[in-house]
């Protein structure tokens, strides 16, 4: 039978309708680690397609580190050019620049942690902890795609949680165990604590390669405190070679709803990071302190970051 290409075609909104439900059962009954397999599989079959558009992304940016294409003339070493064999016998073995050498980087070698917000905050409602799933399996299967490295897993809130090393290939089997480990039920974000912890981290892991670059994805609702010891932080990391990224899930794109008569309790103008305010006091001209108002992502320390509505966003 001729089977319809509108048939083949996945409906994502069902599909995230479904899954929506699959995962508010699932994490009200102990969180069953054959289900946590089943889900995951789901979610990376959702994200599928962005995870195409992402890693196309990321190959524009996470550029090749390790030489292990042959290239250039050389007059030693590992491997003969063959277009330059003929040139060199008619020169009468002059032209004797006929050697390859790898020099020619292909390979990409960095150390990618991916940290995750456990804290009550990002499960408002189902969508939320949907939308921070599809995250999680968005970024991490097309960091796998692109072969970045070594890739590792955090969870962050009261404390820091190592889900997944990095000495360890990211599969089916990991992203299953690290669902199972996500309980978002802690009281509070301490991003200070997670980039102290994460520079330890970092530090075990160490390969020993002055040249090696480490990416840190913070996935989180955006909310932290202490602004200047985050700055500091951040710069600190940065002076190690590591690249901090906030992906921040905009309390917007998660709006809680009452399941009596479907309301949402969100305003989505209002509570959105964009219109944040950020209250500080500072000391004034006359030495007396004096309330500060800015916009909270004006003072927010983390230079690169992206606001996601929508997964959608994402990959550009």
């Amino acid at each position: 039978e001729e089977v319809h290409d509108e048939e083949m075609v996945v409906d994502v909104d069902q599909l995230r309708d479904e899954l929506e439900t699959r995962t508010a059962e699932w994490r009200a009954n102990a969180q069953d680690s054959e289900q946590a397999m089943q889900l995951w599989q789901a979610y990376t079959r959702l994200t599928h397609d962005l995870s195409l558009m992402l890693t196309e992304q990321l190959r524009l940016i996470l550029t090749p580190t390790q030489a292990t294409q042959l290239r250039g003339d050389y007059r030693t070493g590992k491997r003969l050019n063959m277009k330059r064999i003929i040139p060199y016998i008619a020169s009468e073995f002059r032209k004797d620049k006929i050697w390859l050498r790898r020099t020619k980087p292909a390979r990409r070698e960095y150390q990618v942690m991916v940290a995750l917000d456990n804290s009550k905050s990002m499960a408002q409602s189902p969508q939320a902890v949907e939308l921070a799933y599809e995250t999680l399996a968005l970024v991490t299967t097309a960091l796998n795609q692109l072969e970045v490295g070594q890739l590792s897993v955090v969870s962050f809130g009261e404390s820091v949680s190592l889900l997944h090393p990095f000495d360890r290939p990211f599969d089916a089997d990991a992203g299953a165990r690290v669902l199972s480990r996500l309980t978002f039920a802690d009281d509070r974000t301490d991003v200070v604590q997670l980039m102290d912890a994460s520079l330890r981290l970092y530090e075990v892991a160490a390969t020993g390669s002055a040249d090696l670059w480490r990416l840190q994805l913070v996935i989180s609702d955006g909310v932290c405190q202490d602004h200047p010891r985050l700055l500091r932080q951040v710069r600190a990391a940065m002076e190690q070679r590591i690249m901090t990224v906030f992906i921040v899930l905009d309390r917007s794109a998660l709006a809680a709803t009452d399941t009596a008569d479907g309301v949402s309790t969100v305003d989505p103008e209002k509570d959105s990071i964009m219109n944040t305010q950020h209250v500080s006091f500072v000391k004034g001209p006359d030495g007396k302190m004096e309330m500060r108002v800015e916009r909270y992502l004006d003072t927010f320390p983390f230079k690169f970051y992206v606001v996601l509505r929508n997964i959608h966003g994402l990959p550009a």
